[in-house]
């Protein structure tokens, strides 16, 4: 497992994922943004009045309930607001960061 810095254009939450998704965070992002929230029938709920509404708290049940259920991402803590990469704490320096 891998952390990951997780955000909405809010403060940033941090995130113990399976290594795949450490490793390939912006593609399984993008995978949910672009494909899964648009197309699968699972994500109906999301698609409300012509928008698709979502946080990275989805993108986490994403990740749990179709992509990894036997390695479930878990939430860990949240940061406070980040005004640059200096103010990321120094265990979490280096981890992959993808704001929603």
């Amino acid at each position: 497992m891998k952390y990951v810095l997780l955000s909405a254009d809010n403060s940033p939450s941090v995130y113990s994922v399976p290594n795949e998704v450490g490793d390939n965070l912006r593609k399984y992002c993008v995978d949910f943004c672009e494909e899964w929230l648009h197309e699968s029938p699972h994500a109906k709920k999301y698609r409300i009045g012509g928008a698709i509404r979502y946080d990275e708290k989805d993108f986490i049940i994403y990740l749990n309930k179709w992509i990894f259920p036997n390695m479930p991402s878990i939430f860990i803590e949240t940061l406070e607001w980040i005004d640059s990469n200096e103010d990321i704490p120094e265990k979490y320096k280096g981890c992959e960061w993808f704001n929603f």
